[in-house]
């Protein structure tokens, strides 16, 4: 009998450029979401099966802060990660409902790493930080799992919509 108890979705595809005639926005665009956005409901649909079969199941959605404001150096990237967050709110919804998966987003700040070295990843927190705010979220069901900044950066956006967007726009 095959076996899988957590699918962790955390494709990441991101363009830096801002919004012109020559920027190629519609092909950029195309290829961030069939990756970011996309390719996770079709991994989550096809392993379904398998989760429901679980006595305990998890299904985690990897998106950014950039899903609450977003970032006019990554705007499709930022459009993708508000579709997954808009996602997995309804995923959540919909398997509670009929089965026992836990649907978890994880929403870190940029993070250091290779994949965020284009914008300023240097800057950012270490991978290790947000694992193991992943592994705790996950140990007290926290189904929003705000890593670093991002939760004050929420709530911030929350009051001043138009400020937080500044904010994250600066420089």
């Amino acid at each position: 009998m095959k076996r899988l108890s957590v699918l962790i979705n955390n494709a990441g595809r991101a363009f830096a450029y801002t919004h012109n005639e020559n920027a190629g926005a519609f092909e950029k665009s195309t290829e961030e979401f069939a990756t970011n956005y996309f390719s996770l409901i079709r991994l989550t649909e096809s392993f379904l099966p398998l989760l429901k079969g679980q006595v305990e199941a998890a299904i985690i959605n990897v998106t950014s802060i950039v899903a609450f404001a977003p970032s006019a150096q990554l705007p499709s990237y930022s459009d993708s990660k508000a579709a997954v967050r808009s996602y997995t709110l309804s995923l959540r919804h919909s398997l509670a409902k009929s089965t026992s998966i836990k649907v978890f987003e994880l929403m870190p700040p940029l993070v250091n790493t290779e994949f965020s070295k284009e914008i300023g990843g240097e800057h950012g927190i270490s991978p290790v930080e947000v694992a193991q705010g992943l592994v705790d979220g996950i140990m007290n069901d926290k189904f929003e799992i705000k890593i670093g900044q991002t939760a004050d950066f929420r709530t911030f956006y929350l009051t001043a919509p138009a400020e937080a967007f500044a904010m994250m726009n600066q420089g």
